[in-house]
């Protein structure tokens, strides 16, 4: 014949305690995570509409002979064309990386909050455990009869 599992050790207020605190450092931590990708996200799009646009403007209205890709009559002599469109080209891959840096941090902020709501949803018997034995063990000043 199996016994049955033993009941898990109540935990102390002590305990409790300790747990409340890592899990308002893990919704700290969250939170700095999500903060970041929000800056990086926020600093792609600045970056994308004050300097980036700018530069394609620029070449646009100077180079209507030329694509982005550089095809158009007489690039072999053209410094001023090859010098956009060197700046112009490094630009795509510093905004993707911001953007998805942004998005990483942000999911990554999400899954910490996650796991510390998660984390106190579990704690959550133990609490009312300990508080039920807290106030079972307070005794009842009150002597009114109870209205029936």
């Amino acid at each position: 014949m199996a016994q049955p599992p033993a009941a898990p050790p109540e935990l102390t207020p002590e305990e409790i305690a300790a747990r409340v605190g890592m899990i308002k450092k893990m919704l700290l931590v969250g939170g700095l995570f999500v903060a970041v990708g929000y800056l990086l996200v926020g600093s792609a799009l600045f970056f994308e509409l004050t300097q980036f646009h700018p530069l394609l403007d620029t070449f646009f209205a100077s180079q209507t002979q030329h694509s982005l890709a550089g095809g158009g009559p007489d690039r072999a002599g053209a410094a001023a064309l090859n010098a956009q469109l060197a700046t112009i080209h490094q630009w795509p891959s510093t905004l993707l990386w911001l953007k998805l840096g942004g998005v990483a941090h942000i999911l990554t902020g999400i899954f910490i909050a996650l796991a510390a709501i998660v984390r106190a949803l579990s704690m959550m018997p133990d609490r009312l455990g300990s508080m039920m034995t807290v106030h079972d063990s307070v005794p009842s000043t009150d002597a009114t009869p109870a209205d029936d």
